[in-house]
């Protein structure tokens, strides 16, 4: 026997995907990209922390 063909077996046969499937899979891919995007801070907040980075405050030198 081709080791292909065994090899194909092992891993299942033939595997017929629906449409309804393959979009199912598209728009749960889309959703957590949108996801993993809307977490990150967005262009404003990135400029305002490159201009003025936070700084820790030393409560010795604070004003009264």
């Amino acid at each position: 026997m081709d080791t292909n063909i065994s090899a194909w077996m092992i891993a299942g046969g033939p595997r017929i995907e629906l449409l309804s499937t393959q979009r199912e899979r598209e728009q749960l891919h889309a959703f957590r990209e949108s996801q993993r995007l809307a977490a990150e801070p967005g262009l404003i907040e990135r400029l305002i922390r490159a201009i003025r980075p936070e700084r820790p405050v030393e409560p010795a030198c604070c004003p009264a």
